[in-house]
């Protein structure tokens, strides 16, 4: 007998991840993708095919129950449609929950990256259900995911918790959101690429914390992610803080200094003096089995 199983998908501004995953939220295949030649017209039919054509090849083994998906966006509070996706083309104010589910005939469950993440996170890390937990996933920009008590927020317009929009008055410095003085193009991956642009031109961006981790221009970087997740702590006084993505996974990550500087402008005495910081397991298939865990839970309500 044929597994049951979602397609699942983490699609990036560069690359997205498919993969099969079981009702156990095991993954039993995974492929990386390149989009950087999608243009924007022509995404989402490229993404329908590439999921129809990745459904059909595994037909032998796997009968497909629907598909789950996370996008680097801004969703809506039902799960239907990116309102705004400001790296990946072709996504802004579309359906796309609407148009997959009519192309590919399953249900089909959308939701933001970062809650894919810090789903995979609550399960790789077995954390209580009635808690407070956040994620704060360090990459290009910002990404910031709030579980409270079973449940993720969404908020009213179901774009809740975007934490690398907090303002950082004269910083002058425009966003991807298309405001200026955000915290997450001075504290996310942006900066760094920027300070090898203009400061480090010698060196790669790969090696900016091995090589240049003391200067004062890498050190206001890191003060600028410590804010983030101080920001959000000192306003949910969380049970547990996740911290993931790529920047805090880069050689030389100066992880010490930057947990102090969390516990700096984090409020005295608490939530600093019991702060539950955990770092999240460094996996490129995270996210394709996260979106499986709240695929799973979506479809079968």
């Amino acid at each position: 007998m044929k597994q049951k199983t979602l397609v699942c998908l983490d699609i990036g501004g560069t690359n997205l991840r498919i993969g099969m995953v079981n009702k156990s939220c095991e993954l039993l295949d995974s492929r990386i993708v390149s989009t950087s030649e999608y243009s924007s017209d022509e995404f989402l039919s490229r993404l329908t095919n590439l999921i129809e054509e990745y459904r059909t090849e595994l037909s032998s083994k796997y009968t497909v129950c629907g598909v789950s998906l996370g996008v680097p966006a801004t969703v809506s509070k039902d799960h239907r449609i990116v309102l705004q996706a400001p790296n990946v083309k072709g996504l802004d104010n579309k359906p796309v929950a609407d148009i997959l589910e009519k192309a590919l005939k399953v249900p089909v469950y959308l939701d933001k990256d970062v809650n894919l993440l810090l789903s995979y996170d609550l399960n790789d890390n077995k954390l209580p259900s009635d808690s407070v937990i956040v994620g704060i996933y360090f990459g290009t920009g910002i990404g910031n995911s709030i579980y409270i008590n079973g449940k993720m927020l969404s908020g009213k317009n179901g774009v809740a918790g975007e934490l690398g929009h907090i303002p950082q008055i004269n910083s002058n410095v425009r966003c991807g959101c298309g405001n200026e003085n955000c915290l997450e193009p001075i504290g996310g991956g942006r900066q760094l690429q920027a300070l090898c642009n203009d400061v480090f031109k010698d060196t790669p961006v790969s090696e900016i914390y091995v090589r240049h981790s003391d200067t004062p221009e890498v050190k206001k970087q890191l003060d600028c992610m410590a804010v983030a997740v101080a920001t959000e702590v000192n306003i949910l006084d969380p049970d547990y803080v996740i911290i993931g993505g790529g920047l805090p996974q880069m050689e030389g990550f100066p992880k010490e200094y930057f947990l102090k500087r969390i516990k700096d402008f984090a409020r005295k005495p608490y939530p600093m003096e019991n702060l539950e910081i955990r770092f999240a397991r460094p996996n490129h298939e995270n996210g394709i089995i996260g979106a499986g865990i709240l695929g799973w839970k979506a479809i079968e309500k």
